[in-house]
């Protein structure tokens, strides 16, 4: 079983609004994210963790017909991304074997990037990342192994400590396209987005 935790609840303080529940083409960028998510056949199940205006994201999710979506709503957001982590991994199935870790606000990843993560693990690795060009970026994969570390985040602290801890053993995967490196934390880059200039 391999499991995907989109994280989806901060304040957007950079933004001028709710940056996940911003269209691109239309859609909703978290929208996007999930709908790459759940078009992997390798995925078993998508944990969204909710929280700063929570009912307005779960509404730009509404219409899933797919079982495998989880909301989850983390009451402690303002404590900071770990707490959501925590809470998205909390939520995970127990038999769970790799952890997918998603940004809500990162929409323009490929399914088959995903897939590729998927596939180093099932080869043995305990942990990989998307890499292109010798930047790395989002989604992330961690082995369940990690998974009581990731409960016990709190504040800021993420899965990127974990990674610079563990160096040596993250297997980097590298892309031929670099959409998983765009996200969008200023209104300037949604701008930018929207126009074209970042990505289409």
């Amino acid at each position: 079983m391999v499991s995907a935790v989109v994280l989806a609840a901060g304040e957007s303080k950079r933004m001028r609004d709710k940056k996940e529940i911003l269209p691109i083409a239309g859609v909703p960028m978290i929208r996007m994210v999930v709908d790459s998510l759940l078009a992997s056949d390798k995925i078993d199940e998508v944990v969204v963790v909710l929280g700063f205006r929570a009912n307005e994201v779960g509404q730009a999710l509404c219409g899933i017909g797919d079982e495998r979506v989880d909301l989850v709503a983390n009451r402690e957001f303002q404590r900071g991304m770990g707490t959501s982590l925590a809470q998205g991994v909390h939520a995970c199935s127990w038999g769970t074997r790799a952890i997918i870790v998603a940004l809500g606000d990162a929409p323009f990843f490929r399914t088959e990037d995903v897939d590729v993560l998927i596939d180093a693990h099932a080869k043995g690795a305990r942990l990989v990342a998307p890499s292109f060009s010798g930047k790395r970026g989002h989604p992330v994969l961690l082995d369940a192994s990690f998974r009581s570390e990731l409960e016990s985040l709190e504040g800021d602290s993420g899965a990127r400590h974990i990674l610079e801890r563990e160096a040596g053993h993250v297997v980097e995967i590298e892309l031929p396209d670099d959409g998983f490196l765009v996200d969008i934390d200023e209104w300037d880059d949604y701008v930018a987005v929207k126009a074209g200039i970042g990505r289409p």
